[in-house]
């Protein structure tokens, strides 16, 4: 049977929970052309049902986010990598700061711009919004409650005696009701040393609070109420430096883990946020190359990226229970001119349609 359309084109008379089902098996660049087929499946498409469903059911399988800098181009390359490591989507944005991917969306900004971008590698859109001023550092995260994801832009300076002050904090939410950077008062001295980790609408990041004595800490960033919070880190611990130290996820939970130039890995788990309570896991990795620990996948994987590369980059996974490893090589596939790759391993696809003006 076909019916009529509002528009006075024809389609075929699909129950709408068939269409929905129908829409939830396909890649996200395949959307963008079904669009168009009808109002019904352009309102199906870019309705919050279906992105929420789509988003529900890729995150059961997760894949990899392979991000390359190059600086002859100034640019950041992204490839979205299946559970074969093959090559799913990709896309090419400015800049080369970025904060990990958050329910399939990435951010980055150029040290030298005042141009933060959002993308969605899965569909290959990206937007861009403009800043009144150069940022030093960027965070990216969603608010589940709200609904609403923000970006969180810091900028400081340097005291004559070392110690690091925050200039400005802005926060921007896209697609709020405000139409600008909104300035929010941080009470705590620090500056961020890792990258920062979206997990259950905070914004977590390593931190030191001041250059002086380089006391490490970790920094909660409410989405909701866009109120700071520090984490002390035991005693014992310091982040090292923005190249030798992260945050990633540990089988559901926030972890520090630094770069070991032995095989043994320890990760500090964040057992316990209002406590302060971490527990320490150790790890030995069964290879004596020189790997970054990323965090563990969905199946309890340690993946474990290429520290340093050549004509290969390697990435490793590691099942600690079963003792039991398998490495991958990627071939740089003609890249020659690319200064460094970071591996993330909490990339979903999403439908998600970024419009020419996220703000509204």
């Amino acid at each position: 049977m076909r019916s009529k359309e509002g528009d006075g084109t024809e389609s075929l008379s699909l129950p709408v929970d068939l269409i929905i089902e129908i829409l939830t098996k396909l890649p996200p660049r395949s959307l963008s052309r079904l669009i168009c087929v009808s109002k019904l499946w352009l309102s199906i498409i870019h309705g919050k049902y279906f992105n929420d469903l789509y988003l529900t059911r890729s995150s059961t399988r997760p894949r990899l986010l392979l991000h390359r800098y190059c600086h002859d181009t100034r640019r950041s390359h992204y490839s979205s990598l299946s559970s074969r490591l093959s090559l799913v989507d990709s896309i090419t944005l400015p800049g080369c700061q970025i904060s990990p991917p958050v329910r399939g969306l990435i951010c980055c900004v150029d040290h030298d711009s005042s141009i933060v971008v959002i993308g969605n590698p899965s569909t290959g859109q990206f937007l861009t919004l403009t800043h009144d001023a150069i940022t030093d550092k960027i965070f990216f995260g969603y608010d589940p409650v709200n609904d609403l994801y923000k970006v969180l832009s810091m900028n400081f300076f340097h005291d004559i005696d070392g110690s690091v002050v925050l200039e400005k904090s802005q926060v921007l939410t896209l697609g709020g009701a405000q139409e600008s950077w909104r300035v929010i008062e941080c009470k705590y001295p620090y500056y961020p040393g890792t990258q920062g980790i979206c997990h259950n609408g905070v914004v977590y990041y390593g931190a030191w609070s001041n250059l002086t004595d380089r006391r490490s800490v970790v920094v909660g960033f409410d989405l909701r109420y866009e109120e700071f919070s520090l984490i002390t880190l035991p005693e014992d611990v310091q982040i090292v430096s923005r190249f030798e130290s992260d945050l990633v996820r540990y089988n559901g939970k926030i972890a520090l883990v630094n770069v070991s130039l032995t095989r043994k890995f320890d990760l500090w788990v964040l057992m316990d946020v209002k406590k302060h309570e971490w527990s320490k896991y150790s790890v030995v990795a069964p290879t004596c190359d020189f790997f970054r620990c990323r965090g563990t996948i969905e199946t309890g994987e340690l993946i474990f990226e290429q520290l340093y590369f050549g004509d290969q980059f390697s990435i490793l996974y590691y099942d600690p229970k079963q003792d039991k490893a398998r490495r991958v090589d990627l071939e740089r596939s003609g890249d020659t001119t690319s200064s460094g790759r970071k591996l993330f391993v909490d990339h979903v696809e999403s439908p998600m349609f970024l419009p020419r003006k996220f703000i509204h």
